[in-house]
This record gives C-alpha cells, structure tokens and sequence, in this order.
C-alpha cells in the first residue's frame, strides 16, 4: 500500500510559490493509477519526492516504509532516461543486473526483442523513441512491487505506444502497484484503474474509471473541469481587454 501525507516541495518562482504545494492519498496494492495534469501542476516532483529523489516535506510510504529503505521493491521509468549514452543497450543491462538486485536480465532481453533493439547498439546514437524504449526495457526489466513512470512514452509514435500498453498488461502479474504520469489520455484511458488529477500543485481530483464510464464522461473531460480549462478561450485572443 502507498500512503502520501501532505507531501509538498516547492520552489520560489518570480515571487510565487511553485511546485508541488500539498498532496495526500492513499493507493492498495495492484491499482493502476494515472497522474494526470497541464504542464507544471507538479506531477513529475510528486513522483520524484515519492521515489526518493527530491527532499520533501511529509510522508510517502510504500508498505510503511520510505523508498530509499526498500530499493529492490522500486522501478522508477522516466521519459527523460536513467541510462548511460555511451553504453551499448547490452552493457545498460550487465549495469543493472549488477546494481539492482531484483533486475531480471532474461526479462531485460525479452523487452530489447519487442522493441528491436540490438544489444550492441550504443545507447547515445539512438533515436528519442528508442532510448525511451530502453528505459522501458530497463525499468520492466526489474521486477519491483512498485513501477513510478513519468512521461514514459515520450518520443513514441501512436502504435508504439498502444503495443507498450498492450505488453505491460501481459508482463504483469496484476499485484504490482503502478503510478503513471503521461498526457497521452486516450492511449492508457482503458489501462487504468484510477485517476489522480493534479492542479496548481494540488490533488485537484481522485477519479475512478468504473465511474466515469458509468457517467458516459471521458477521462479528458474530467481534466478539463477540475482545471478550468475553457475550450472557447481561444476566440479572446486578439482582444483588447482595456476596451
């Protein structure tokens, strides 16, 4: 179980408060949750404060204990890539067996096929969607309780991304807990069991998919309401507000 108790860090920005202001929730194990907002509501600090890469105040406790006290038990999977680019894709993962000690390397390999990476490729002269392919390959090669994505499909095309989706769902032995940070809503929609939507540094929203397809509303239109998005501003643009 996940428990987060008014974990907060944030910044000074041109003389406002910014980043992540307050969130506190709670997440059973084997739930797959979303965490969904506009750029900057502090999506990606949550999910470093909760991994233990960024100092923050509160609490994030995955079964009573902070991250760093239960390493092995954790994948963190970032669009922005953990790997090493002058390593080859193979020597990524004789890195990981060796520092991880719940990397899977048959399972590393198995994920490199899917996505037809060659092992002797060198990881910096890859495409974006191919190293983003390597940290997926790296991240679900480990075999954690606890999966923390940020952005994960960045730089993938539409079917890249749906056949990611489609091969977490079958590598997934359905107790392992999963927070997944992505804008791409209509892609991961049907994989997830819940919604956490966040807004100017807040949990703006604790959304149940059963629900809103109970409701006939999309997960996008949901978004939309808790932040206040207006789809008819675009027509002020061009306005003179002192007329």
């Amino acid at each position: 179980m996940i428990e987060v108790r008014n974990l907060q860090k944030t910044w000074r920005r041109h003389g406002k408060t910014v980043g992540l202001l307050e969130a506190s929730f709670t997440i059973p194990d084997g739930q797959v949750v979303g965490i969904l907002g506009e750029n900057g509501a502090g999506k990606t600090t949550l999910l470093r404060a909760m991994a233990g890469l960024l100092p923050a105040r509160g609490e994030a406790l995955l079964d009573g204990k902070p991250a760093g006290a239960q390493y092995r038990r954790i994948s963190y999977i970032t669009g922005e890539g953990s790997y090493y680019p002058a390593l080859t894709v193979g020597e990524y993962g004789a890195l990981l067996a060796d520092l991880h000690p719940a990397f899977d390397p048959a399972r590393y390999a198995a994920f490199l096929q899917f996505f037809a990476l060659e092992e002797t490729a060198v990881i910096g002269r890859l495409s974006t969607g191919q190293r983003a392919r390597v940290e997926l390959a790296a991240g679900f090669g480990k075999r954690a309780d606890y999966y923390l994505m940020d952005e994960p499909f960045l730089g993938k095309d539409p079917f890249t991304r749906r056949d990611c989706i489609k091969l977490m769902s079958g590598a997934l032995h359905g107790q392992e807990t999963i927070l997944l940070c992505t804008h791409h809503l209509d892609d991961v929609e049907s994989f997830l069991d819940r919604a956490l939507i966040l807004h100017a540094g807040r949990i703006a929203g604790d959304v149940l998919l059963d629900d809103l397809r109970t409701q006939g509303e999309t997960l996008l239109d949901r978004m939309a309401a808790l932040c206040g998005w207006d789809p008819q501003h675009y027509l002020t643009f061009g306005e003179n507000p002192a007329e």
